[in-house]
Order: C-alpha cells, then structure tokens, then sequence
C-alpha cells in the first residue's frame, strides 16, 4: 500500500492511500488517524498481523485463547513493564472464563504454542506465591527484546503434543476407573479418610 499527497487538497495533513489489491485511493486526514488510533485514556496492546495469522495463534483452544487474553489485560495494566512478572491467580482466570479443571492444560497449551513462558510459583513460609508469566511476543526487562518462540511452532509439532496429551489422559481415566473398581471396604469409610496422612491419602488427591 502506497501513500502520497492528495492531489486536490491544498491541507498539509491530507494524503492519499492506494490500495494496490483493490486498486482504490481513500484520502486520509489527521481527523481519521486519531478516530482510528489507539484510544488516549484507555491501556491498550498491539498484535503484529504475522502472530496473528500464525499457526500457534490460529491454534489455540478456548481456554488458552481466554488464558492469553487475562495476560494482555495485565500487561495493559502495568503499562507493559512488568512482561515476565505478569500475575493471573487460578481465581482470576476462573473469573474471566476459563474452566477450574482446563487452566493447567491451558497454561501447557500456551507454552507448547510458543505463546507464553512462566515460572512456577511455591510457598515461601507461610506465604503462597503465585507462577509468573512471560508474553513471548512482547520484549521483558531482562532480556530487552521479544523471543517469538511461536513463530518455530509447526502443525506437526502442536498435533504430536496433542495427540500425547490425550494418551496420557486417556490412561490416567483408566487407572482412575480401574482404581475405582477395584476400592476396598475401607475406601467408602469418611473417618479413615479425614485421619489417615499416609501416602494412600495422596494419591486419592492425584485423582
């Protein structure tokens, strides 16, 4: 796309856009950038066209599509400087959306798809401190430029890892449901549930 002066406008601030595909010219003032431009008191992120035609991008489920989207609504909030310390508890994204039992997956996916990078959060005392994350298309602090792992993304690599995903979740259903038929007397019996803290105990929550 071409652009040059109007030539019957004698406004400094008039110019003339060719659109080569639809061979057409729309005259552009200074009037139409600022109605078409970002808004002046309102946070806002931009998208290059190129992640958003991307495989990675176009691949996304719902739930890593909201996932990533509660991200860029944190980097709107902080101005864009905190990209690899961006913060979005479990409750938050549960409120903008996503399924309580999708958000670990959703948080795979995006990583898998290039997306996003976090670090995992632990307990400090008494304290839990939540994962961090990093929007891969934006630069951060540390390293001072955007890594783009998802432009390496392939159809080929996003299938394998779904298609591993759902191995594993199909034989983690069927341990559940071979577990389950096979339970013993005491497995229905609440009192030795709520007092037992053996290893028996924490499989039950794995499931």
């Amino acid at each position: 796309m071409l652009e040059e002066k109007y030539p019957n406008d004698n406004s400094s601030n008039a110019s003339v856009r060719y659109d080569v595909q639809k061979g057409r010219a729309s005259k552009r003032t200074k009037q139409d950038r600022k109605l078409n431009g970002p808004p002046q008191n309102n946070p806002w992120v931009w998208l290059p066209t190129e992640l958003l035609n991307s495989v990675a991008w176009r691949s996304m489920g719902i739930n890593c599509f909201r996932f990533i989207f509660r991200l860029l609504i944190e980097h709107c909030n902080h101005k864009g400087l905190e990209n690899g310390r961006l913060i979005s508890t479990y409750k938050q994204l549960s409120e903008y959306g996503l399924t309580k039992s999708k958000i670990r997956k959703a948080i795979d996916e995006a990583e898998v798809l290039g997306l996003v990078r976090h670090k995992r959060g632990r307990k400090i005392e008494a304290l839990n401190q939540p994962n961090s994350y990093r929007l891969t298309f934006y630069a951060d602090d540390e390293r001072g430029y955007a890594t783009n792992e998802w432009k390496s993304v392939t159809k080929e690599k996003i299938s394998k890892w779904r298609e591993e995903t759902g191995v594993n979740l199909q034989n983690r259903l069927n341990y559940k449901r071979n577990f389950k038929s096979k339970t013993p007397e005491w497995y229905n019996n609440q009192y030795y549930f709520e007092n037992y803290e053996g290893d028996i105990l924490s499989v039950f929550v794995g499931l």
